[in-house]
């Protein structure tokens, strides 16, 4: 059976695939059409899944330092992680609509966006080293850019457009970095926490 810190890398991996995936999709969806829109829906339900082994081994290494307030931003991005997977979820499978999805899918995002600016924070002084704790806060700021662009003017908004672009690349790389260290044993998971 795989550790915790195996485990939550090769999420990390799948996280970035779906990334990516979602992107393109987006893309696809605001230029060709509804069936892209069904793809990045799929994708960001195997994300946000995906994330949560992440966020649960990030919370082991920054309970080193930082205890319940680890455990609490942990909460906070796995309850929005699997709210936003359970209502893209039933989006996919034609239970509810976008309309009805997408205030709180939009918010739900935006909490993930604070789980990263939250884990950037109080991973200081942790193992995990400073350009992934900037790039998280970064991908942090881009969610709730995206959430506050769509939530005030829809997709085309320019805070949607710019916090997407930054949400995109900041969190690409915490998710490879973390894919990549997590596998390779390079960033080190507290023994008597996992």
């Amino acid at each position: 059976m795989p550790s915790l810190a195996q485990l939550a890398g090769l999420s990390a991996w799948l996280a970035a695939v779906m990334t990516v995936v979602g992107m393109v999709t987006l893309l696809l969806f605001f230029s060709r059409g509804a069936r892209w829109g069904m793809v990045n829906d799929a994708s960001s339900v195997v994300l946000m899944l995906a994330l949560i082994p992440v966020a649960l081994v990030l919370a082991v290494i920054e309970m080193e330092v930082v205890t319940t307030t680890a455990l609490v931003v942990a909460a906070v991005g796995i309850i929005a992680m699997l709210a936003v997977a359970v209502l893209q979820a039933l989006l996919v499978l034609r239970r509810v609509t976008y309309e009805q999805t997408k205030p709180a899918v939009l918010g739900g995002t935006a909490v993930v966006g604070l789980w990263y600016l939250l884990t950037a924070l109080v991973s200081n002084g942790t193992a995990i080293g400073g350009g992934v704790r900037v790039a998280s806060a970064a991908a942090g700021v881009g969610f709730v850019l995206v959430g506050y662009g769509f939530a005030v003017g829809g997709e085309r908004h320019p805070a949607a457009a710019i916090g997407g672009v930054i949400a995109f690349v900041s969190s690409l790389a915490v998710q490879l970095y973390l894919g990549s260290a997590l596998s390779s044993k390079n960033l080190v998971v507290p023994d008597w926490n996992v």
